[in-house]
């Protein structure tokens, strides 16, 4: 049986942006599972780093031929980028029903350690609020920025003794605690803030994967990590100086990273390099 702790607080996890040293790695967390030289029963049986070579059927020299990978947390090239899905749409939309609906999105962001990601600029395209043409200051018609973005990797949901069913979910906020994008409307100014989630692919080495941020009537899905409170990380939207009302963002996003990226809900017995 496994005992884990979940880290909530996102003003604790941005305490240090340190690399997270393999000793005190905990799930869930970004990093690498990369085939060894020397092989071990404690080593995963495959690239995806979620079974141990030791808990493969078979006699333990044929176990020993299956324990080729380890787990390397975080990550060497730590530079990605963002693009909206093709034919796809990216909708900020309040709980009234007010919406930002663009047409395209390109963003860069970086991996600052295994568990967390900085950096994060989304610039959208083809921005409309109703009939109107909306863009931020500086930019042209239709193009909607947004502030650089922050966020942490969590346990959107955890299973008693399964970890490679967990669900991961990362959330992203202004990185100076501001907001996350500023934009005018046929003149009228707008401001979104808070904080926003995404689910998250797990348990894969990918070069790139495509994930959704996912909304209902403006409210996010997911909403808060494993342990946190219900409507912890939510939008808010300044309607042209109107009161803030709660909204969400749906989006189909594929991120390209420089190297494959693995987010593992698995425990870690970290390999040392060779």
């Amino acid at each position: 049986m496994r005992i884990r702790i979940v880290v909530i607080s996102v003003v604790a996890a941005l305490a240090s942006l340190a690399v997270v040293p393999a000793a005190s790695a905990e799930p869930p967390e970004f990093g690498r599972c990369l085939k060894q030289a020397t092989k071990a029963l404690t080593n995963f049986d495959s690239a995806r780093c979620v079974k141990r070579a030791n808990e493969d059927a078979g006699t333990e020299e044929e176990q020993l031929k299956k324990g080729n990978y380890g787990w390397f947390p975080g990550v060497v090239k730590r530079q990605f980028t963002t693009a909206l899905a093709p034919s796809t749409l990216a909708t900020f939309e309040t709980v009234t029903a007010n919406k930002l609906v663009c047409t395209g999105q390109t963003g860069i962001g970086e991996y600052m350690n295994s568990k967390q990601v900085g950096k994060v600029v989304f610039k959208l395209t083809g921005c409309e609020s109703g009939s109107l043409k909306c863009e931020s200051a500086g930019g042209g018609s239709g193009d909607v920025t947004t502030a650089s973005l922050a966020g942490t990797l969590g346990f959107e949901t955890i299973t008693e003794d399964q970890p490679v069913r967990d669900r991961l979910a990362l959330e992203l906020h202004a990185e100076g605690g501001g907001d996350i994008a500023q934009f005018s409307c046929g003149g009228l100014a707008h401001r979104i803030g808070g904080s926003f989630m995404r689910r998250l692919a797990a348990n894969a080495m990918k070069l790139s994967a495509t994930d959704k941020f996912t909304e209902s009537k403006g409210r996010q899905k997911p909403d808060h990590f494993a342990g946190g409170v219900p409507g912890q990380h939510v939008l808010e939207w300044d309607n042209a100086g109107g009161p803030f009302e709660q909204a969400g963002l749906a989006m189909a996003e594929t991120t390209t990273n420089e190297e494959k990226v693995e987010a593992s809900t698995v425990d870690c017995l970290c390999a040392e390099p060779e």
